[in-house]
């Protein structure tokens, strides 16, 4: 099906569930009625109904509470229904409808008795079964009292709000069904921004876990928390509804949801302090956030002790406090870092931060927890760039550390050949001074400066192109010639294919093949035919270098007692092997020693095959 198709297929569908639901709500507002009430605070627990109905003169408009709730004050409410009583004997069955409070009772008339009927949060009459519960008590036109009045007995626990902000209405039977159907079509709405939420956290959690056990960095570890501590917090009554973790509300869920939300900054803070290394590079917000995690832990604390000894309007009271302070910690921590920011990280922190407080803040002022979730949604994302960006900065770090410690190693086993093969010339030099070759070893010392300040100008560098360094293997075969007396012959050939003028590779890394072949290989060979073969090719992403001498064989000259055979052990051929394994990426052999033999099987020489990798 074309792309098109789909998307024109999608609008339709998702307009006419808009419109589906547009319709409904419309029609839900049409058929609920808003009923007026008047209100008498009281904080005095023992008054029965009976009290109240006698005090009918305390009761107050509703637009005279100005004062947010207090936990310790008791609403009684009197909705006058006077004026929809002919409507009300219309039907045998209707529902009134009122926001959720902690404790609510309401009280009516059932067979001549007042009854009172609870419906509270904490009282536990009914299950919370939607994610958008909204109480819904039977009443009947005969449950009136005094044919005109019900009464409601409310204390807000939770939250401060205020009473002039209470609203109540009233629906037939059937239309509470449409209401209910309404709801229900609403709430797949609001249960697919849910599980989207849902969803995300559950894969960032699943992710940053596992980044840290096999990292061990704990930014991932608190972010992860973070994350869970999140979902918790805003996916409360989709826990409920659901029976995940909780199947009903009560005092100790209130209390997990009260410190999920100090939870979710004590991992907050932690987290920052980690992803940004304020231990190291910023001491000053470091300092500040180590005070903030001990006044977190202090208010988890004294809320739990509020909570289980019921001082309500305490642990309101403290968890405002930490709001503030989470606040004002967010907004100085946000500008600190604007201004003394060392890294990009520092700006996904902020960023992040901003779109979550502007969230938080739209939650607190509307009471609408999708502000909250779609912020929280932002600062998800923002924060898994971050340190998605950071794990690559570290990466990068790493293989800057690799390659510096490469060319350090390589500079170091550099530094071990160039005093062996000076060490060596120095003996040859030596050897002529013996012999009173004069002449031949001021030029010998005359052509050993030159090649010395050659490697002198390119010790900077790890790698140098492959004519210079055949450049330096021709001084160095025309020093041991001349060492010698011209007692063997030599030539170097680069192939066509290769271009020696922009391929690199290590300094004197053929140097101590050349050597060997000459020391054990040729200077024991008897007669006047001793010849080396140096070749150059290329071979996809490898230079090959062979070095082929027509000498005695490795088996012969085990066996010779040469004067120039070194009484210590040579570490040329140890080292250069270290070097080009430093220098290839795989663990392919790159030095091939090959003994040659005639159909006779005797030795006729040595072929050393180098491998070199350029890319």
């Amino acid at each position: 099906m074309p792309k098109s198709l789909l998307y024109i297929i999608s609008v339709l569908i998702l307009s006419n569930v808009y419109c589906y639901n547009l319709i409904a709500q419309n029609n839900l507002h049409k058929n609920t009625t808003q009923v007026p009430f008047e209100v008498y605070k009281t904080t005095d627990d023992t008054l029965s109904i009976h009290d109240i109905i006698k005090s009918d003169s305390l009761f107050q408009s509703s637009n005279y509470f100005t004062d947010k709730t207090r936990p310790k004050d008791i609403y009684w409410i009197k909705i006058d229904l006077n004026k929809e009583l002919e409507m009300l004997k219309t039907d045998s069955l209707w529902f009134l409808k009122s926001s959720n409070y902690a404790h609510a009772s309401m009280f009516c008339v059932e067979n001549n008795i007042l009854i009172e009927k609870k419906f509270g949060l904490f009282d536990g009459s009914e299950k919370i079964n939607s994610i958008s519960h909204i109480n819904r008590i039977p009443l009947k036109y005969s449950s009136l009292i005094k044919n005109r009045f019900i009464y409601l007995k409310i204390r807000r626990l939770r939250f401060s709000d205020r009473v002039v902000n209470w609203k109540f209405h009233y629906a037939l039977q059937t239309i509470n069904h449409s209401a209910q159907s309404y709801y229900l079509k609403k709430n797949i709405t609001i249960s697919i921004r849910k599980y989207i939420f849902t969803g995300i956290c559950l894969v960032m959690f699943i992710l940053t876990l596992a980044f840290f056990i096999t990292s061990g960095n704990f930014e991932f570890l608190f972010y992860s928390l973070y994350i869970l501590w999140l979902f918790i917090y805003l996916n409360g009554p989709l826990l409920i509804a659901n029976n995940i973790i909780f199947d009903s509300y009560s005092i100790i869920v209130h209390w997990f949801f009260q410190i999920a939300q100090v939870l979710i900054n004590l991992c907050y803070v932690y987290f920052v302090s980690f992803y940004l290394a304020t231990k190291k590079d910023y001491p000053t917000l470091n300092r500040i956030i180590k005070c903030i995690i001990y006044t977190l832990v202090i208010i988890i604390i004294i809320d739990s002790f509020f909570l289980y000894f019921k001082y309500f309007e305490a642990a309101i009271y403290i968890m405002n406090i930490q709001r503030l302070i989470m606040t004002l910690f967010g907004i100085g921590g946000m500008i600190y870092l604007l201004l003394t920011a060392k890294n990009r990280l520092a700006y996904f922190i902020v960023a992040g931060s901003f779109l979550f407080m502007i969230g938080t803040l739209g939650f607190f002022f509307t009471k609408k927890c999708d502000y909250m979730i779609a912020g929280a949604t932002l600062e998800i994302i923002i924060f898994a760039l971050g340190l998605a960006y950071k794990i690559h900065q570290e990466h990068k770090e790493k293989l800057l550390f690799e390659k510096e410690s490469f060319i350090n190693n390589c500079k170091a086993l550099r530094a071990q050949i160039n005093p062996h093969f000076i060490f060596n010339s120095l003996g040859s030099i030596q050897h002529l001074i013996v012999f009173e070759k004069k002449e031949a070893a001021l030029k010998y010392l005359s052509k050993f400066s030159h090649l010395m300040r050659n490697l002198l100008e390119n010790s900077i560098e790890t790698n140098i192109v492959l004519s210079d360094e055949i450049n330096l293997l021709h001084q160095y075969l025309e020093l041991e010639a001349l060492r010698f007396d011209a007692s063997f012959e030599y030539t170097i050939h680069v192939t066509d294919t290769l271009n020696p003028d922009v391929e690199e590779v290590p300094m004197l890394i053929i140097q101590p093949f050349v050597e060997n072949a000459i020391l054990y290989g040729l200077l024991n060979k008897k007669g006047e035919d001793k010849k080396l073969n140096i070749c150059f090719r290329k071979e996809k992403n490898h230079i090959i270098c062979e070095v082929d001498d027509n000498g005695i064989g490795r088996s012969a000259a085990k066996n010779i007692n040469s004067s120039y055979k070194k009484p210590i052990k040579s570490r040329g051929l140890e080292l250069t092997e270290k070097r080009l394994q430093q220098f290839h990426k795989s663990e392919e052999k790159n030095i091939k020693i090959i003994d040659k033999i005639d159909n006779y099987g005797t030795s006729i020489g040595t072929k050393v095959v180098i491998k070199i990798q350029t890319e």
